[in-house]
């Protein structure tokens, strides 16, 4: 078989003194000493495929740089309970830190409401989440976990127009969730008698906006009511590493009892 005979470069530059024939089959024969030959994949141009590059890519692809990244979400929550002898209402902001199988690792505290904030953090605390995915593969990551505390207001009577507590905290790292900007409480249904916890996971746009809210956790005539009430609250986007993304957010209601009264 006729080969060409090419030296092969170093990566500084400088010749190592080997040559390489190009045979049909695309593999390069490399001669090391006289008489001493020994064949080596090479690529159809002609360069060597040198193992140590394939490494590197690979482990790059696993931290998730530029990867598609996909935020974590809620895969079951619970009932948290409205703090008894209270009628305060507020909205709770925590961000949960979890691990590449969605384990609950850390919390932290955005928006704080005394005494709603303990309470919502025990909750959450054993609840399932998603974890956050780049390429399809599980990585660490946060979702972020808005609660409204809302008080009795029947057919929207002593319904409170409060503006949010500003944020504080939060996890760090290449993505940023979702910063919920203003919020409305739910109206109760007319002649309901119900009270209890629903929670949603809220997928919200690369602009900020509502798309859809799935029911996760449900309490019959009162998941309406918060369905409604969360599609009209504004957020801006979450980002990775800097451009805006689509993300999931998780969204409590926490209906008080009828039996608290109004505000």
């Amino acid at each position: 078989m006729r080969m060409d005979a090419k030296k092969v470069y170093n990566r500084s530059g400088g010749s190592d003194g080997r040559q390489v024939g190009m045979g049909r089959n695309g593999w390069g024969v490399v001669r090391l000493r006289r008489g001493e030959w020994r064949k080596e994949p090479v690529m159809r141009r002609g360069w060597m495929v040198v193992p140590g590059m394939l490494l590197l890519a690979t482990a790059a692809g696993a931290q998730g740089g530029g990867g598609k990244y996909h935020s974590a979400g809620i895969a079951q929550g619970g009932d948290i309970a409205y703090p008894m002898n209270s009628r305060a209402p507020g909205f709770v902001t925590l961000d949960v830190s979890l691990d590449a199988k969605g384990t609950v690792q850390n919390m932290a505290v955005v928006r704080d409401v005394p005494p709603l904030t303990s309470v919502a953090q025990s909750a959450v605390q054993g609840w399932q989440f998603t974890p956050a995915m780049v390429d399809g593969q599980g990585v660490p990551g946060t979702v972020r976990v808005n609660v409204a505390f809302n008080p009795y207001n029947p057919s929207g009577v002593g319904l409170p127009g409060e503006s949010l507590q500003s944020e504080s905290g939060g996890a760090g790292g290449n993505f940023q969730p979702a910063q919920l900007q203003k919020a409305n409480y739910a109206t109760y249904p007319p002649n309901t008698i119900a009270s209890g916890t629903v929670v949603l996971q809220v997928r919200v746009g690369s602009e900020g906006k509502v798309h859809g809210a799935l029911v996760v956790r449900g309490k019959g005539a009162l998941n309406a009511a918060a369905t409604a009430a969360a599609k009209t609250w504004v957020f801006l986007p979450a980002t990775y590493q800097g451009k805006a993304v689509a993300s999931e957010v998780v969204v409590v209601f926490v209906f008080a009892s009828p039996q608290a009264g109004t505000r």
